[in-house]
């Protein structure tokens, strides 16, 4: 009765405080544009607390408030996305040429600062973590270490510990970032480097034939993503981009630019915090326009768009499930594995587990449908985004275990648990059971 009343009280509690804090965000002035809007290159955002306007979610958290009394932490494993970084080859070289083409052909018509601007990054360093995605890694190491407290050694040892990533090396040093706040000896870390091709545990999308001959090297795949980049509404976005630009209705800027222009932003905003040159040159209706276009990509590439997108990742979700099991049998001493990666690591893992909106996403959606829709990467995959299974141990019985799973730090109902969450051992490999017993990688991945 006490613990009924306890979380009545906190969810009430609550409650208020997030009335106060959304009245204090009203009165707030607006951004020039939302930087929790752009899909996949979203900076990493503390989302702890986002969902506390859900009475039915500050019931969860205030109930496994007062069972985590009775639990003791003695695991953590944790599949985390590298943090902010430079933008890719590609995207690089697309908005290289964006600029190229402006201060080549419209020089004397663009805005002042556009001039004579330099790129403050560039091919030498396309990919590579920047110092904001390090922060970022080295704040959730710290985290982490907050939350887990001394349950976990604070001091580094190779039996106990497994820090791995892969050939990237901006994984590797969202790894060791992560470590310096993690660990009181962090220069002691051992760290494991999967290598470029045979890595079927943080990239096995690279290793399953027929997820890339179907959908990621299939045109085909993103139809939804191709007729709406042929629709009139990336015909509005080219208008808004040409009217900041100052030019006329006949200058040459296509789709690719538009998508450059956006990516631009994105990484002023992730890296250098800025809103003063790309951000000027777009709008609100763009940027959201932009973000569910990449949220399409996401959702056909990686997420439910296609069953193999997620399936593939039951891999990684029996490595995780095999270190459970055994840390209980006793044949593994690991408490920590943390595992560095990426968002085609990590989205589909997290859709598998049943987070994220399974809604097909349409190139005929309306505005109003855009801005409604429940699957959105920037929520789910933002950079340095992580997903962190926990074990526990019963204080009262010590041969009964629960799992939870933290989705970018939020505690929340495990899906297939009723509503828990902290879900017993045995419900939790029911729930997993297909992709733990039954599913065939290979089987699958065959073409």
């Amino acid at each position: 009765m006490l613990a009924k009343c306890f979380v009545a009280a906190l969810v009430a509690t609550s409650a208020l405080t997030v009335s106060a804090q959304q009245q204090q965000q009203q009165q707030n002035p607006l951004r020039p544009v939302n930087p929790r809007s752009f899909a996949t290159k979203t900076a990493y955002w503390d989302q702890r607390n986002a969902d506390d306007y859900d009475v039915d979610v500050l019931r969860a958290k205030a109930q496994a408030q007062v069972e985590r009394q009775n639990l003791t932490l003695v695991q953590v494993q944790q599949i985390n996305r590298h943090g902010t970084r430079f933008p890719t080859k590609s995207n690089t070289q697309e908005i290289i040429d964006l600029l190229t083409k402006l201060q080549t052909n419209y020089s004397s018509a663009i805005p002042a600062w556009l001039r004579n601007y330099s790129l403050p990054y560039n091919l030498t360093i396309e990919g590579n973590l920047a110092p904001a995605g390090a922060q970022e890694l080295f704040k959730l190491g710290g985290r982490t270490r907050d939350t887990v407290g001394t349950d976990l050694p604070t001091e580094y040892v190779a039996d106990k510990f497994i820090f791995q990533h892969t050939y990237k090396l901006r994984t590797k040093d969202s790894a060791t970032s992560f470590a310096k706040s993690f660990f009181t000896n962090p220069q002691d870390v051992k760290y494991i480097e999967y290598p470029k091709t045979g890595d079927r545990l943080l990239r096995y999308f690279d290793e399953c034939p027929r997820y890339n001959s179907e959908v990621a090297e299939n045109e085909t795949a993103l139809a939804e993503l191709t007729a709406y980049k042929a629709s009139k509404k990336m015909d509005a976005n080219i208008a808004i981009l040409k009217s900041k630009l100052n030019l006329d209705s006949s200058a040459d800027i296509t789709a690719v630019d538009v998508e450059s222009a956006f990516s631009a932003c994105a990484f002023d905003i992730a890296i250098y915090n800025t809103y003063t040159n790309w951000c000027t040159l777009v709008t609100k209706s763009f940027v959201d326009s932009l973000d569910y276009a990449e949220d399409m990509e996401s959702f056909y590439e990686q997420g439910a768009g296609y069953k193999i997108n997620y399936e593939i990742a039951a891999v990684l979700l029996k490595d995780v499930f095999k270190y459970i099991t055994d840390f209980i049998a006793g044949t593994t001493p690991v408490v920590g594995n943390f595992r560095f990666a990426h968002a085609e690591t990590t989205l589909p893992l997290m859709t598998l587990l049943g987070y994220g909106d399974r809604t097909p996403l349409l190139a005929t959606y309306t505005a109003d449908q855009v801005d409604q829709r429940g699957f959105r990467t920037s929520r789910l995959s933002p950079l340095a985004a992580n997903l962190d299974f926990r074990l526990y141990q019963s204080k009262t019985n010590s041969s009964a275990y629960f799992v939870q799973v933290l989705v970018n730090e939020k505690t929340a109902a495990l899906p297939g648990c009723d509503g828990k969450v902290f879900c017993e051992l045995a419900q939790v490999e029911q729930a997993w059971g297909y992709y733990l017993n039954t599913y065939d990688f290979d089987a699958d991945c065959k073409v």
